[in-house]
């Protein structure tokens, strides 16, 4: 209050289109809004126009310009809205466009961007550089931050740089407009409050802390049941323990690549389709051609190395009511998109299932609800991440599970 006498306080909404949180303070906290200094910043010359028509331009400083861009020497005790949310690029496969320059610009300016990075982790980086010491940013967000590697160094950032609160909201803020899990992130800048995470889940109503994490190091952030407790201390291993986890080559590779021709038609007995997600059914690879992508049998090591051995491949069963999808692929096809692939590790010594029987312990209704427990509806296919930490039981100890849950 004493800070609000002296006109001290700042508050911005970044991306604020119609400024709906700033008027949500007049609403709701009408002293603060009258003493503080609210800023808006928007990139959309017509919404610009448009504020400026308004009673409320004169009580907001509202500035046009690239917020990820933005050069000020401002400083903020809160910052608050619902930044924009895609990967930016040229594509139309994506919402939002930026020429290649500016995508420079961005990686050049923000140490957490990494690999298909979304442009709201370069909003909340740059939100908590603007922040004042115990500075205050609530956003809200998608929830792939949480689990996703693109976003490990925006998870190693925020721990290091003060207290983090995560409240999971779910999948329905935004329907019918947008199907996404939200998060509300609320950040404090403060030292004393560094790797320390609390998560809740926010239900019909009810707020319920999950968990604290501390030290918090970035680490995937995940949620846990009994269930997903007592299936994690029956088994002895994780599938990192067993085998590597390697990716199919993304869209833009294949499409790229010389020794790829597109043709809806099998170019000759030479070739071989290269596969997707739509191929992986739980217990079965169908080796039909749905991509219109085809390779030489000769060169399909050349775009994998393990490409040509059989063993098992994994991802999410869109098709299968969201369950984890595994099967055995005995011919070991070409493949790409979000299916991961199982490489047995050599000399293991205290594991005894069968690549077979692994197979059916992934595509099991445990493994299939220890992923809903914990990761909810973050994401519609796997992380890599996710593959390599699930838990995996010995014959013994899968047997122990069974017996639990009957």
């Amino acid at each position: 209050l004493e800070r609000l006498g002296r006109g001290d306080i700042n508050i911005l909404e970044p991306a604020c289109g119609l400024a709906q949180f700033l008027l949500g303070i007049k609403r709701m906290h009408p002293y603060i809004f009258s003493k503080a200094n609210l800023y808006g910043m928007e990139i959309n010359t017509e919404i610009i126009q448009f504020l400026s028509q308004l009673e409320i331009s004169r009580e907001i400083h509202i500035i046009q310009g690239d917020y990820l861009l933005w050069d000020t020497d401002l400083r903020f005790d809160l910052i608050i809205g619902n930044p924009p949310y895609g990967i930016p690029t040229q594509s139309d496969h994506y919402p939002i466009k930026i020429d290649a320059e500016t995508k420079q610009k961005y990686r050049s300016l923000y140490d957490t961007w990494y690999g298909k990075y979304n442009v709201y982790g370069a909003f909340i980086e740059k939100s908590v550089k603007l922040l004042k010491e115990k500075g205050q940013l609530i956003f809200i967000v998608p929830a792939t931050f949480l689990i996703l590697d693109e976003f490990k160094k925006l998870r190693r950032f925020l721990s290091c740089s003060g207290g983090t609160a995560i409240i999971y909201l779910g999948p329905d803020v935004f329907k019918p407009e947008a199907d996404v899990a939200c998060v509300i992130l609320n950040f404090l800048k403060s030292n004393k409050l560094a790797r320390r995470l609390e998560l809740y889940d926010y239900q019909q109503g009810r707020l319920e802390l999950v968990k604290t994490f501390y030290p918090w190091e970035g680490e995937v952030v995940t949620f846990q049941t009994a269930f997903t407790e007592n299936l994690g201390r029956i088994c002895s291993y994780k599938v990192k323990d067993i085998y590597e986890v390697r990716i199919s080559p993304r869209t833009p590779e294949i499409k790229n690549n010389p020794l790829i021709i597109k043709s809806q038609f099998i170019p000759s007995e030479d070739f071989l389709p290269i596969l997707n997600g739509r191929n992986l059914k739980r217990y079965e690879v169908v080796y039909q051609n749905y991509t219109g992508y085809w390779i030489r049998k000769q060169d399909i090591k050349k775009l994998r190395s393990f490409f040509g051995s059989p063993h098992i491949v994994v991802g999410l069963g869109f098709r299968e009511g969201g369950k984890v999808a595994a099967a055995y692929d005995y011919k070991g096809y070409p493949w790409m998109g979000d299916v991961y692939h199982l490489l047995r590790k050599q000399n293991l010594f205290g594991f005894d299932l069968q690549d077979v029987e692994v197979v059916e312990y992934l595509n099991s209704e445990e493994v299939s609800r220890f992923v809903r427990e914990t990761y909810k509806e973050i994401t519609y296919h796997l992380s890599i991440s996710q593959i390599e930490n699930l838990p995996l039981p010995t014959k013994v100890e899968l047997q122990k599970i069974r017996e639990s849950l009957r």
